[in-house]
């Protein structure tokens, strides 16, 4: 601020007094010295006062933006809290309904297979450590969720052997990018939902998740009953159009299509990579 005053009065002073000089040139070196006199004073006082004006408005506009940046940054903060309660919401539900059936499903076994019982317990474990490992973070990487997501095709079976089968394709340049945690699993529990438990026939689910020209797309086909014209999305696919409205807003897409094969689409147009802290 000083820096910036004593220039403004220098630039002042340098300005005026020759002008100042030159109007009274015409008048007695007396009468000339005592003007130039004047004008160094007179130009002194006011490039102090435009200093002055200048620095206080400076200082205003400066306390203005800073109290401008504070509140931003206040909603910021607070937009970032709503996110992550959001988030936190829709990670910490899982399907009720799936956990009731797994849980019935382990005391039928535990009569008539206690070792299907025991390993069926087992996975049921896993998935909820999974759950209980990621839970201070909004993504996971692809391989962890492929993991998890087998974790539960495992559960799902043991309860229906034979009459469930799936294939699991995973692009090598792929398994260390981030997407949104329990992103996967929801579609496929939708599949086993719709199509084995719907129908009772044999359910094919495909899972595949590659590089597709700079964008990340993860494909989930079965041959289950196709999608219907109006679309309603329930709440495992709501859950995830909000994850990724959060997480990767402006970047995605879902694609419901029944040609040439029933399938669900995420495309994430972006790549977003693995670091040591999410």
């Amino acid at each position: 601020m000083a820096i910036t005053l004593c220039t403004i009065i220098v630039c002042t002073m340098i300005m005026s007094i020759p002008l100042n000089y030159m109007g009274n040139k015409s008048l007695g070196n007396g009468a000339s010295f005592k003007n130039i006199q004047f004008t160094v004073l007179f130009n002194f006082y006011i490039g102090c006062m435009t200093g002055l004006v200048y620095i206080t408005m400076s200082y205003v506009d400066l306390d203005r933006k800073r109290k401008l940046n504070e509140k931003e940054l206040e909603v910021s903060k607070l937009q970032a809290l709503k996110n992550k309660a959001e988030l936190d919401a829709l990670h910490s539900k899982i399907n009720p309904h799936f956990l009731y059936n797994a849980l019935n499903s382990i005391a039928d076994l535990s009569v008539t297979d206690g070792r299907k019982a025991r390993k069926m317990t087992i996975a049921l474990a896993d998935l909820f450590r999974y759950s209980i490992n990621y839970s201070n973070h909004n993504y996971s990487t692809v391989k962890d969720e492929i993991e998890m997501t087998e974790v539960y095709l495992g559960i799902e079976k043991i309860r229906f052997e034979d009459r469930l089968t799936y294939s699991i394709t995973l692009g090598n340049d792929v398994s260390h990018y981030l997407i949104p945690r329990f992103m996967l699993q929801p579609i496929v529990e939708n599949a086993v939902k719709h199509g084995l438990k719907a129908t009772g026939k044999m359910t094919e689910i495909n899972i595949e998740v590659k590089n597709n020209n700079g964008e990340l797309q993860i494909n989930v086909a079965d041959n289950g009953p196709s999608f219907p014209d109006e679309l309603t999305p329930g709440y495992g696919v709501k859950s995830i159009y909000d994850k990724l409205d959060l997480l990767f807003p402006g970047s995605y897409e879902i694609l419901f299509s029944n040609h040439p094969q029933k399938k669900v689409s995420i495309n994430i147009h972006k790549f977003l990579k693995n670091e040591p802290v999410v």
